[in-house]
């Protein structure tokens, strides 16, 4: 025997309204997916620089001649560091983006079920998109603290850079960095490897 569920919709316009109502989370859902498309975006960008910094420092470990060899070196595992912490962070976001996209689903399922079958449940919907909003606020968060993580790291390596350029230009002893590289006077240390950014 098949239970009795009191069905809610009994005409085309009722079964239209809960139709308009379930597609509304598609707005939400539609933002999750683009938040998603970029946020993985720059996870690929972030793995890539990892590897082509950690190719710079097994080509220095190779290379004992190299100028500013230590400082080149200590650069780029700091660099490595930073990636590390963001690589985590963007993990994280993608995350709680993915939980977000799955609550927007939910939501319009819910919005079609608890209108067809009993509306005693009006509360499941709602819930459902509360908790899809707050995992898009946590992830947006997380996404500008990363932001603001990557423009420090953007300044750091140019700082650095500059540094060594100004030595590379003058083609002489720069204080304790030409020392620790063993660049004499008047010798032109090489350019560093490109950073891959």
């Amino acid at each position: 025997m098949w239970p009795d569920l009191h069905l809610n919709i009994t005409n085309l316009g009722a079964a239209l309204n809960v139709l308009t109502a379930m597609i509304t989370p598609a707005l939400l859902l539609s933002a999750t997916g683009t938040y998603i498309l970029s946020t993985s975006n720059r996870l690929a960008r972030i793995v890539d620089r990892i590897r082509s910094l950690t190719a710079h420092v097994e080509e220095l470990g190779m290379d004992a001649a190299a100028a500013l060899r230590d400082e080149r070196i200590e650069q780029y595992r700091s660099e490595i560091k930073m990636q590390a912490k963001r690589l985590r962070m963007i993990q994280n976001a993608l995350t709680l983006l993915y939980f977000a996209a799955v609550m927007f689903v939910c939501t319009s399922i819910a919005i079609g079920v608890v209108s067809t079958v009993s509306l005693r449940f009006y509360w499941v919907p709602v819930a459902f998109g509360i908790a899809g909003a707050c995992l898009m606020l946590v992830a947006s968060v997380l996404l500008a603290v990363e932001a603001r993580r990557a423009v420090q790291d953007l300044y750091e390596e140019t700082e650095f850079y500059r540094r060594f350029t100004r030595l590379y230009a003058r083609g002489e002893r720069a204080g304790p960095l030409s020392r620790q590289a063993g660049v004499t006077e008047g010798q032109v240390p090489r350019r560093p490897e490109e950073s891959g950014r």
